[in-house]
This record gives C-alpha cells, sequence and structure tokens, in this order.
C-alpha cells in the first residue's frame, strides 16, 4: 500500500508541475503576443508604467487601450506572484523590480507615474 501512496503523490506532484509549467507558457505567449499594442499605446502616450509595475491609463485613451491595460495588468499580478513564489519573496518587491526595469527600457516619450500617481516623461 506504501508504493501505491508514494506513486500517487509523485503522480500528483508530476501535474501540479506540468500545470504550473503550462501556466508559465501561457502567461508568457499572452505577454508577447499583447506586447506590441503595449508599445504602441505607450508611445502614443495613453498608457504609462507605475512604480507598481502595472500600466496606468492616461488621458485619450479608449476602451480598447483600457481593455488592453486591464489584460496586460492582470497578467503581470500573475506573473509577479509566480516569480515572488519561485524566489520565496514577495509580490510586490518583484513588482518594484520589473518597474525599475521597464523605466530603465523606457524609450524617450514614454511615460511614467510615480507611486503619488505624478507623471513624468523620459
Amino acid at each position: 500500500m506504501k508504493p501505491a501512496i508514494s506513486l500517487l503523490y509523485f503522480l500528483s506532484g508530476l501535474l501540479i508541475f506540468a500545470g504550473s509549467a503550462y501556466a508559465d507558457a501561457a502567461l508568457g505567449s499572452r505577454m508577447k503576443e499583447r506586447l506590441p499594442k503595449v508599445l504602441l499605446a505607450k508611445t502614443a502616450g495613453t498608457v504609462g508604467e507605475g512604480t507598481d509595475g502595472l500600466l496606468h491609463i492616461r488621458a485619450g485613451a479608449d476602451e480598447a487601450v483600457a481593455d488592453l491595460a486591464k489584460a496586460e495588468n492582470a497578467d503581470r499580478k500573475t506573473y509577479f506572484a509566480l516569480v515572488a513564489r519561485k524566489t520565496e519573496g514577495s509580490a510586490s518587491a518583484v513588482a518594484k523590480q520589473w518597474a525599475k526595469a521597464m523605466r530603465a527600457k523606457g524609450k524617450t516619450g514614454h511615460w511614467f507615474r510615480d507611486a503619488k500617481g505624478n507623471w513624468s516623461q523620459k
């Protein structure tokens, strides 16, 4: 009976790992697919990056841009949580690192929002 239980635990762990890997891949695929639209919105000035690692809508954004930001932010939050779990850190720390990287990679003309809600342009 003990070998059967061990096998059951092994198979359960394998399924959980496989599911997690699939979820990670799907998440990455969605974000990669969305990236050109996110970059266009940043260049247009209708979204900007926040210090919380999320996209924030700016004046002039239409409903499509708002939906884009909502979808991107949902995936970013999931990504931050996954990385935090894997690194035994916090999602907010991962998000802050993401925000720093986005600011460093930002192009001239992109907008950034500080913790107080003030906007600045690179």
